[in-house]
This record gives C-alpha cells, structure tokens and sequence, in this order.
C-alpha cells in the first residue's frame, strides 16, 4: 500500500512539473506573440512614416513647381506688360512728332499744307 500511495505521490509531482511545463511553454508562447504583434505594429508604423513623408515631399514638390510656373507666368506677363507700354509710349512720341512736323509745316506754308 506505501509503495501504491509513494507511486501515485510522484505521479502527481511528475504530473503538476508536466502542468508546470505546459503552462511555461503557454506564457512564452504567448510573449513570443505579443513581441511578434509588437514588431508587426512598429513596421505597420515605420511603413505609415515612410508613406507620409514621401507624400509630404512629392505635395512640396509640387507646389514647388506651381509656385515656380506662377513666377514664370507673372515674369512673362509683367515683360509682356512693359514691352506693351514701350510700344505704346513710341507709338505716342511718333504721333507726337508727327504732330509737330504738321503744325512746323502749316506754319511755315501756310493753308497749301
């Protein structure tokens, strides 16, 4: 009978280390998952970064280029603007001498001219 209750006492200790194991093997299993989701979460992370600054780069670059082709269309229209007045200003001093070339004319001929 002692060595029936000896047998069964070790089959319990032997059987509460199996528990002892399974339940260990449970806990760093479940520490391997959370540090596996933990690296998942911080690639997600990393790769939502990357993402956003290239969006961010390539939104400046182009309003870089916007800007660059509103300068350029307000240069061209300024110069169209001022070769305009240039044109106008010449227009108006050759009408101008013209002007005084007649009157020089009527003066000194009279009513034939």
């Amino acid at each position: 009978m002692a060595m029936l209750a000896a047998g069964g006492a070790f089959a319990y200790v032997n059987e509460d280390c199996d528990w002892r194991d399974r339940s260990e093997a449970r806990e760093i299993a479940r520490e391997a998952r959370e540090h596996a989701r933990e690296i998942a979460r911080e690639a997600r992370d990393h790769a939502r970064e990357q993402v956003r600054q290239a969006r961010d780069m390539e939104r400046a670059s182009r309003e870089e280029q916007r800007e660059a082709a509103r300068t350029a269309r307000d240069s061209a229209r300024e110069a169209a603007h001022e070769i305009r007045d240039a044109i106008r200003e010449q227009v108006r001093a050759e009408r101008e001498a013209l002007r005084e070339m007649r009157r020089d004319m009527r003066r000194d001929w009279g009513p034939v001219y």
